[in-house]
């Protein structure tokens, strides 16, 4: 081990004082014997390496490209673009843990403050995130009408025509201000006809004919709840936010992190700039 002996025995006579015990007798035709008690100080080295190489190895897998990663999104977040993305993560980079987060703004705050995720991702609106925020891309606004609603047959409709219609509101901390500040370009306010708090329940109440709805984030794939609906651009260019990043990592960004950022980037330039760009 390149250690030279007198080292060695300086180390022995070291951790027999902290100890306060013999470790080591030297026997005739048997070299150095351990004690009893030397023994039981080995069995406990023994355990504490141990514990140290799985405290490496642990260290080591958080830090690499498939290391476990804790992810906090905006609730719609999730079904609209955090499983495509991870699924690519997962095609490139191999199997990986993940936990993912759903919630409101403000909790997402509170749970990266706190250490509870790594990475949050959510829109640039309300509470003021501390840490390291990488801009991903912007969300415009857009309607959701049934099927069979006379507006599917356009191309994209106004403000005002969303107006006229029953709305299915998505009622979360912050968002239900700005969705309806959209209305303010409107020349009347919408009637709320259903709300709720979670972006699946939205999309099946416009399914079942509750009434149209205004979304941001539009997923490059129709999802599953998404059945006899269709998404509509509006004409007029409506207040957007922009989706965002933010971590306490700084510029010492764990490569799992930056993965998803990377990755994250990607999807946005395919939902709105790219070969997937929704058609409806």
């Amino acid at each position: 081990m390149n250690i030279s002996q007198s080292s060695v025995l300086a180390a022995i006579d070291a951790a027999e004082q902290d100890s306060g015990a013999r470790i080591f007798v030297r026997q005739k035709g048997r070299g150095a014997v351990a004690t009893n008690a030397g023994e039981r100080y080995l069995s406990a080295v023994r355990r504490l390496l141990s514990a140290e190489q799985e405290f490496n190895n642990a260290i080591r897998q958080d830090l690499s490209a498939r290391g476990p990663i804790r992810i906090g999104c905006f609730e719609p977040f999730g079904s609209i673009m955090l499983i495509e993305v991870l699924r690519k993560m997962r095609a490139r980079l191999g199997a990986f843990e993940c936990t993912l987060l759903e919630t409101d703004q403000v909790s997402l705050k509170r749970a990266l403050d706190r250490g509870e995720v790594d990475i949050a991702v959510i829109y640039d609106l309300g509470p003021d995130f501390s840490g390291a925020i990488e801009h991903i891309g912007q969300a415009p606004p857009h309607a959701m009408v049934h099927s069979s609603n006379p507006l599917a047959k356009r191309d994209d409709i106004s403000i005002d025509d969303l107006a006229q219609e029953p709305l299915v509101l998505l009622n979360l901390p912050l968002t239900t201000t700005y969705l309806m500040t959209l209305f303010d370009y409107a020349s009347r306010r919408p009637r709320v006809s259903f709300q709720s708090g979670h972006y699946e329940t939205i999309i099946r109440a416009v399914s079942a004919g509750f009434g149209s709805t205004i979304l941001n984030a539009w997923p490059i794939r129709p999802l599953p709840a998404e059945t006899d609906t269709y998404r509509l651009r509006i004409r007029e260019s409506l207040p957007a936010p922009n989706i965002v990043t933010v971590d306490h990592y700084g510029d010492q960004k764990p490569p799992m992190v930056l993965e998803l950022i990377a990755e994250l980037k990607s999807h946005m330039a395919l939902s709105y700039h790219g070969s997937f760009a929704p058609e409806g």
